[in-house]
């Protein structure tokens, strides 16, 4: 079975949510590191995953693995 090609435009529309996530992680960790309080913490720790969880899915996308969202 042969995987199907993403279209230009779609391998434009990941890259560019691909440079957003990383964007965003590099905010939130300098953010985690300027929080003192453990409930503040830890809420950023969840983000940090979710935005980590979203980023793999993206990358497994332009790489031609996993085509489910």
């Amino acid at each position: 079975m042969e995987k199907s090609r993403l279209s230009s435009t779609e391998i434009h529309r990941l890259r560019r949510r691909e440079a957003e996530l990383l964007e965003r992680i590099d905010k939130i960790k300098k953010r985690m590191n300027e929080t003192k309080d453990l409930d503040t913490l830890a809420f950023k720790s969840k983000l940090f995953k979710e935005v980590q969880d979203e980023l793999r899915r993206v990358q497994d996308k332009l790489a031609g693995r996993g085509s489910e969202e």
